[in-house]
């Protein structure tokens, strides 16, 4: 009862200031990974959004030579040019520094999503609802890690979020209308598929023969999307959508060389993410009550049907809407335990649902929070960064076969970084043109030591260990499980040409 009543007290106090609230405690959740959750999780969230504009700070040359329009939008990589602009003129250029902003920046971005969910959840449930759904949605094991990276897939949620509160405030005043087709505008700035969340809003609209109400949304949207993206690309390639009309050609003609699945791939990875058995409530209270979130519902399943069917499926991809099927489903769920629907008489299995979520979810919160992905990668080049006398690394991967090296961590622009996955590709890099003093090697002991030794009398060289880079928990664990698609095995650093 004691604990009852202190529940009771806290939500009274969150709901006096709940914008204010959710932001603490959004931003207090986030807080370990902002600090912790250092490197990179995947390619995507580094080598667009931060490689791309600190090459082009370095040499602007990069920018000028532009020809074809790249299958991206440039709109997230702006950003971050300005935003390192900015840092470098107040000497801010240390890479770790860098991105500790950058983390930083993103957590209190990414706690939009949760204080516009309650006000979305709150127009459509009690308060008790709302609140302990909102409050759950940030404690999700992967939310805080994923929040503070470069992902334009999480980048695109809290303009979601915004747009879909003001269309269901009231959908057929004009003034949230344009204000909601404002927000999906920006979020497909970031991701281009989102495109398919806010054509099914118009369709909604129109179906529901709100002719005027749908006139207003489409034409904002579009007006909006070309003050904001069009212009963008106006800019960089001449024409606008031009990034957009190129990422549509690519997908389609090099679908298949990505990652491919079943078509019920992301409806495991669900489950999965959300605990089960609470992921299975959750997703079927998702669609239980269809109608009475048909404006966000049904959007969500035409993304999700699309992604589930087209043959490049990275989990990724289907992150846009993961915030809104989990607020969704677990409101729904909570609605009919609370009004005595399901579990009247099944009290103890209920409790056990959330025991199996948090004996779950806490251990894999605290871990992926202080997880620093691709640790080796990024702290082999920064180890290297604080040396004076690099003229070039050696990126030695053995039977790692190649990855690209993140050269943002060792801030020394033009710096020749040179992959060799096979030591017999050492040869042709042995002439004047490159002349790398520092080799960084991967692979275990009796595997390093081997390429060491060859790659000595390949170079004719001594080689001095400097020092040795293991991964991180997560990174390890996942090289163990998939060591195909997770090259995360230690780095061995080493000063070349020493006696």
């Amino acid at each position: 009862m004691k604990l009852k009543i202190i529940l009771n007290e806290i939500e009274k106090k969150i709901a006096s200031k709940p914008t204010l609230y959710f932001f603490l405690i959004t931003f207090c959740v986030n807080l370990p990974a902002v600090f912790f959750a250092r490197g990179y999780g995947m390619h995507d969230d580094h080598f667009g959004p931060i490689e791309q504009p600190w090459a082009i700070i370095n040499n602007p040359e990069i920018w000028n030579s532009r020809s074809t329009p790249h299958a991206h939008s440039i709109f997230y990589p702006l950003l971050h040019y300005f935003l390192f602009k900015i840092l470098y003129s107040c000497g801010i250029t240390d890479p770790q520094q860098v991105m500790l902003v950058v983390r930083l920046l993103h957590s209190m971005y990414s706690t939009l999503t949760i204080i516009f969910l309650y006000k979305i959840l709150s127009l459509k449930y009690n308060q008790t609802i709302a609140i302990r759904t909102s409050i759950l949605a940030p404690l999700l094991w992967f939310m805080p890690f994923l929040s503070v990276r470069n992902l334009i897939e999480m980048v695109c949620i809290p303009p979601m979020a915004i747009s879909f509160y003001f269309l269901l405030k009231n959908e057929r005043e004009k003034k949230n209308l344009v204000l909601s087709a404002l927000f999906f505008a920006l979020a497909f700035a970031f991701r281009y598929q989102t495109l398919m969340i806010s054509g099914t809003v118009f369709l909604i609209l129109f179906l529901r023969k709100h002719f005027i109400e749908s006139l207003v949304f489409g034409f904002s949207f579009l007006l909006f999307a070309l003050l904001i993206q069009g212009s963008v690309d106006v800019f960089a390639w001449g024409y606008p959508f031009a990034s957009f009309i190129e990422y549509v050609k690519y997908n389609f003609t090099h679908s298949g060389e990505y990652t491919t699945g079943p078509f019920y791939r992301y409806f495991l990875l669900l489950v999965g993410i959300f605990i089960p058995p609470l992921s299975f409530y959750i997703l079927f209270y998702l669609f239980k009550n269809f109608n009475r979130n048909l404006c966000i519902v049904l959007p969500i399943l035409v993304f999700f049907f699309f992604h589930s069917v087209f043959p490049n499926k990275q989990e990724r991809f289907i992150l846009p809407i993961v915030p809104f099927v989990f607020a969704f489903g677990l409101a729904n769920f909570l609605d009919a335990v609370y009004n005595g629907k399901i579990f009247t008489n099944r009290k103890r299995y209920y409790k056990t649902i959330w025991t199996i979520f948090w004996i779950f979810n806490i251990p894999l919160l605290v871990v992926l929070s202080l997880n620093y992905g691709k640790k080796t990668r990024c702290e082999a080049l920064y180890f290297l960064s604080k040396r004076n006398d690099v003229m070039g690394v050696y990126q030695i991967t053995g039977k790692l076969g190649t990855f690209k090296p993140p050269e943002f961590y060792l801030n020394k622009y033009g710096t020749p970084v040179v992959e060799i996955p096979h030591l017999d590709s050492l040869d042709k890099f042995t002439s004047n043109t490159y002349q790398p003093n520092y080799a960084v090697i991967y692979g275990e002991n009796e595997e390093v030591d081997s390429l060491r030794s060859s790659a000595e009398m390949k170079l004719g060289k001594q080689m001095k260990f400097l020092a040795k880079v293991e991964p991180s928990l997560v990174d390890w664990i996942v090289y163990k499980l998939n060591p195909k698609y997770n090259k995360n095995q230690t780095a061995h650093i080493y000063k070349i040409g020493c006696d």
